[in-house]
């Protein structure tokens, strides 16, 4: 209680001091050369540690955290310099000045009793931006990326002024001035006493909405390494905690899906599993928050890239062939070769949308294989299964005569579909045409056609293998155009609903499951910009 007097009492002193040597030095003549020399020395001599320590006792609570290194432009006047190096005190100082303002350093120095080891210069044009861009750098470099940095812009031409602070914006350190509202023209100096330290808001606080939405339209063009990249940071910088968690939610979406576009599905996994606990957890209190409309198909996406996480592990085992013959590994991966096959051609990366559909027609054809313990890489024609309900007579057959059975089935079919006698074996590693020949000759329902025109099917899909082919990713050397995309996707997509019909699953359904989110179709994307 005493002590708190006891300041109050000195503070008061101060001012009324600082009251008294403003009204002799206003009142001081200066008409001439000399005259205005000495109201100037006046000042210097009678008002300036008034003012420094008036300016200290108003200000020290606004310093919410000590700087240890200091960025300050020098302009024609060294009193705003030196009021911010006595209140903040840091360890280290850099001074931007020009050949003009440098000797106002000689009073800053010997005021401020600031030791060689302590500050350094820098000379720089007070035209050119990119000299204090250069140096600002430098000195933040050499000060190994602090983040307790202050650049002080109060000094220096505009120019100056507006390039420290661009760079300060930059690298994300805090910016601050001297200013006041009580200007005194015809003395050109602020009214002593008034002068006030001023932090400028974070550019991110003003500014953020709009790095928001550069950030989430990288989800529009399917950049998600970019988006997260952005997300990473604004996650970190942005003031308000509530925009902050919003944006760890868009955070971890754009590392679902990078990595679900990587086809790292244990990644993808984990960072959708992390992404929905947070949804959970803030839901009850924050149910306007960002993608909290989404929630329910979140969960869904989660569900879908669990079994694929199994999967990698199967890989690891070489299980190949439980996977061809396993729905729960088999839908979402060829929903997720789907998926992958629209966001390449949004991107009008046709060659490799073409790659991806012709990956989804092999993996309709080896998943139907498989219903006759068949696979491409390996085809054991001996130990194939019968289906019992269509040829409930090719369950009489031991296993040599149903080959035969299907072999020559095989033979009549591709002897059609190519107009000439074939070689008579049946290979071991089938091709994708072979396959489907295969499952004709099995009596299959991929490879037949409704008006039964079964060959003509077959036609198609070997004029689809040609199309791909020809493109430069397989043995072709030009890109594969529109027109050429557009037919071999119609097919593809058909005989992939033909496929999901055949299973028993609900095309569109899981169509609706993996369409992937933009973050700016949440109906509380506006409860994301900034506050």
């Amino acid at each position: 209680m005493e002590e708190n007097l006891l300041k109050e009492t000195k503070k008061q002193k101060i001012q009324g001091n600082l009251m008294e040597m403003t009204e002799k030095w206003m009142s001081l003549e200066r008409k001439t050369l000399k005259q205005r020399q000495e109201a100037e020395q006046f000042y210097e001599k009678n008002l300036m540690k008034l003012i420094e320590q008036d300016y200290v006792d108003r200000n020290t609570e606004k310093v919410y955290e000590r700087a240890k290194y200091l960025i300050m432009s020098v302009g024609m006047s060294y009193e705003p310099i030196v009021l911010n190096i006595c209140l903040l005190r840091p360890e280290k100082i850099l001074f931007l000045c020009t050949e003009q303002t440098e000797k106002y350093l000689d009073k800053v120095v010997p005021y401020c009793k600031l030791s060689a080891s302590r500050f350094q210069k820098a000379v720089v044009s007070e035209t050119n931006p990119v000299d204090i861009y250069h140096e600002i750098k430098r000195a933040y470099q050499s000060w190994e990326r602090p983040q307790k940095l202050y650049i002080d812009f109060t000094g220096g031409t505009k120019a100056m002024s507006a390039a420290a602070a661009m760079a300060g914006s930059m690298i994300n350190v805090q910016l601050i001035y001297i200013g006041t509202n009580d200007y005194l023209p015809d003395f050109r100096k602020p009214n002593p006493g008034s002068e006030t330290l001023f932090y400028i808001t974070n550019p991110l606080e003003v500014f953020g909405d709009l790095e928001i939405e550069k950030a989430f339209a990288l989800f529009g063009r399917h950049n998600y390494p970019g988006a997260r990249a952005r997300l990473e940071e604004l996650k970190e910088d942005v003031p308000d905690p509530d925009v902050r968690q919003q944006l760890e939610f868009a955070y971890l979406l754009s590392c679902v899906y990078e990595a679900w576009d990587a086809l790292k599905f244990a990644d993808a996994y984990g960072y959708i599993a992390k992404l929905n606990r947070q949804l959970k957890r803030d839901r009850s209190i924050h149910g306007q928050f960002l993608l909290m409309d989404f929630v329910d198909l979140l969960v869904r996406q989660e569900k879908i890239l669990e079994p694929l996480a199994e999967m990698e592990d199967l890989i690891r085992q070489k299980k190949h062939a439980y996977i061809m013959s396993q729905k729960q590994y088999m839908i979402p991966l060829m929903f997720t070769m789907y998926q992958s096959t629209l966001i390449r051609e949004d991107q009008e990366k046709l060659d490799m949308a073409t790659l991806l559909l012709y990956r989804l027609l092999e993996m309709i054809e080896q998943s139907r294989l498989s219903r006759y313990n068949l696979y491409v890489s390996k085809m054991d024609y001996l130990h194939m299964a019968v289906d019992e309900e269509k040829h409930p007579e090719w369950k009489q057959l031991d296993a040599k005569a149903f080959f035969e059975e299907v072999k020559q089935r095989y033979l009549e079919i591709k002897t059609k579909l190519f107009g000439k006698a074939c070689n008579p074996y049946m290979a071991e590693q089938v091709s994708l045409l072979d396959g489907f020949v295969v499952l004709l000759a099995l009596d299959d329902d991929i490879s037949k056609q409704s008006n039964g025109r079964h060959i003509e099917k077959l036609k198609r899909i070997r004029a689809m293998v040609h199309l791909r082919n020809n493109s430069i990713f397989a043995h072709g050397l030009g890109p594969v155009g529109n027109d050429d995309f557009q037919r071999f996707k119609q097919f593809v997509i058909e005989l992939f609903k033909e496929y999901c019909l055949l299973e028993g699953i609900s095309f569109d359904a899981c169509v609706n499951d993996i369409t992937w989110i933009n973050p700016f179709q949440s109906v509380y994307y506006s409860g994301v910009e900034s506050k």
